[in-house]
């Protein structure tokens, strides 16, 4: 194994990918790799419960962690050889040109990789937005104890002081980070616990706190960190997203994702301008490059985006909330003795020290665990949230619209609008809660049913927001992506109804079709109502 792509320590081992192949791992990666918290992210789905609509999709995010280093890995690589050839770049990035420097440059990149999505909650993005909710609206999702409300006020400020309204995994992310970093002092790879935390501040820059000034002996410059973080998330095609779309497809079973990640890489140029050391994308790599915008539509509106998904996330949300108000009433047994109340799960600074001490990993099966716990010794409403994600899928909340564009072409082929003015109506009417509010009524009208104990959720998605930066500018030149963009700009709403009751929400099940027939009717006719005036 080339030195320069394994950063500064010597060859341990190999992992056998199954999207990228053979991915070479050092000395301390594979020390990494044994801790707490990359452990944890074995037992941590990618795709959270989606293997529920697409059974092979039980992939872990440390596979995904895993294809982000090596992608991190040849991309800096990209940037070491820039940098060779331009002293410029070079001195913007690295206090001296050296060997020695470019592969400490590399294991920062590779670190980074590595420990970019250590924080996710169980079942990654499906539970974050519920962690937020709960932490910082307790009273309105149920939670009565003033002992819980009292911790949850804790680590609501925890997570205020480490980021504010961030995602939250970013949050928990920092604090692992950070723990890891404290065990890495205890290892034998000199200097790990530093590039540990050059890697916080690659993930999130202004995190680690680290100055210019103490990082001389390492010869890395804070800005370096700063295009690592670019390479990450911030580029035309950061390596995160070719990364997970390319895993997702393969997993899914769907044929959107693929992407020829080679042309990719290989067309890209590093530069240096007014703005710093950046990464480009010259004419020659619009092709590959469009396909990955491709793949990346396809895949949200496909998989991501899949109206079951979001109706199963909606039930694993109920059913949080739910644990975390009975928990005293459930008490849960994985968790005896060990944590004093569920706040500490919620808290990134105290459940990153239960993590470090290996006592707790707060992971999918320990969340399912909680779950079939409540299945058993849950109020009716926490059973009914139960049942839901274990055995009963009529249990889940109703998708009252499948798809945004199915009822965006209907209005299309009726009259002169274009797909992105539908669309924006559509979205418009769904979001004014008098007029929503009046459609719902006009639909939901099911005997036997007190209309006051049907819940309707809407919930918002979009593939595209603002075209800015680098990205703007490779759109105004490819008119494929142009295309692309304008379709992938249409919001994109799903609607669900459901009860916490169980009997009434059957009851609603049983007449989902007719139902979901008068609010698609009630709604379209709505929007071409506006349209027209």
């Amino acid at each position: 194994m080339r030195r320069e792509l394994l950063g500064l320590w010597r060859f341990r081992a190999v992992v056998q990918d199954s999207v990228h192949g053979i991915i070479p791992v050092n000395e301390a990666e594979y020390w990494l790799l044994q801790t707490p918290f990359l452990r944890r992210l074995h037992e941590v789905k990618q795709l959270g419960l989606s293997y529920l609509v697409f059974p092979s999709a039980t992939h872990s995010r440390l596979e995904h962690s895993l294809g982000v280093m090596h992608l991190a890995s040849r991309m800096a690589y990209r940037v070491v050889e820039a940098s060779r050839r331009n002293s410029k770049i070079c001195s913007a990035l690295f206090h001296a040109c050296s060997d020695d420097v470019y592969s400490a440059f590399i294991q920062v990149a590779r670190l980074t990789g590595l420990l970019h999505d250590v924080g996710h909650p169980p079942f990654s993005h499906m539970l974050e937005d519920s962690i937020r909710d709960i932490v910082f609206n307790p009273r309105e999702r149920g939670v009565e104890d003033e002992g819980i409300l009292e911790g949850l006020e804790e680590a609501r400020k925890v997570i205020v002081e480490s980021g504010g309204f961030v995602k939250i995994h970013d949050v928990y992310t920092r604090h692992f980070i950070e723990r890891i970093s404290e065990l890495s002092e205890g290892s034998d790879y000199e200097d790990l616990n530093i590039l540990v935390r050059l890697a916080l501040e690659s993930v999130k820059p202004g995190f680690s706190g680290l100055r210019d000034g103490d990082l001389e002996d390492l010869g890395v410059r804070v800005e370096a960190c700063r295009l690592v973080n670019y390479m990450l998330s911030g580029s035309v095609v950061d390596i995160d997203r070719l990364d997970y779309l390319v895993r997702d497809a393969k997993y899914t079973g769907v044929v959107y994702g693929y992407i020829d990640i080679d042309r990719v890489l290989e067309g890209l140029d590093v530069v240096e301008g007014e703005g710093g050391v950046t990464i480009v994308a010259p004419p020659k790599a619009y092709q590959p490059i469009e396909d990955v915008f491709d793949a990346r539509f396809k895949m949200y509106k496909t998989v991501y985006y899949h109206h079951k998904l979001s109706s199963l996330q909606l039930a694993l949300d109920m059913a949080f909330a739910r644990i975390v108000g009975e928990w005293w009433s459930l008490q849960p047994g994985i968790y005896s003795g060990v944590i004093e109340g569920p706040w500490e799960l919620l808290n990134p600074r105290r459940l990153s020290e239960i993590v470090k001490e290996a006592r707790v990993y707060f992971d999918d099966p320990e969340v399912m665990s909680l779950v079939k716990t409540m299945r058993m010794k849950g109020s009716k409403t926490a059973v009914r949230w139960a049942k839901a994600l274990l055995e009963a899928r009529p249990l889940l909340p109703i998708s009252l619209v499948k798809r945004m564009d199915e009822l965006v072409s209907e209005i299309v082929k009726g009259g002169e609008w274009r797909a992105e003015h539908v669309g924006k109506v559509l979205d418009n009417i769904i979001h004014d809660d008098e007029t929503f509010k009046g459609i719902v009524e006009r639909s939901i009208k099911t005997r036997g049913v007190d209309r006051s104990a049907v819940k309707v959720e809407r919930v918002p998605r979009r593939i595209v927001g603002e075209v800015t930066g680098a990205l703007k500018e490779l759109v105004e030149r490819s008119v494929y992506l142009r295309t692309l963009i304008e379709a992938a700009s249409i919001p994109v709403t799903l609607v669900y109804a459901y009860s916490d009751d169980e009997e009434t929400h059957m009851k609603l099940y049983r007449e989902r079709d007719r139902i979901r027939k008068l609010f698609t009717q009630e709604l379209v006719r709505e929007a071409i109502g506006r349209l027209k005036s």
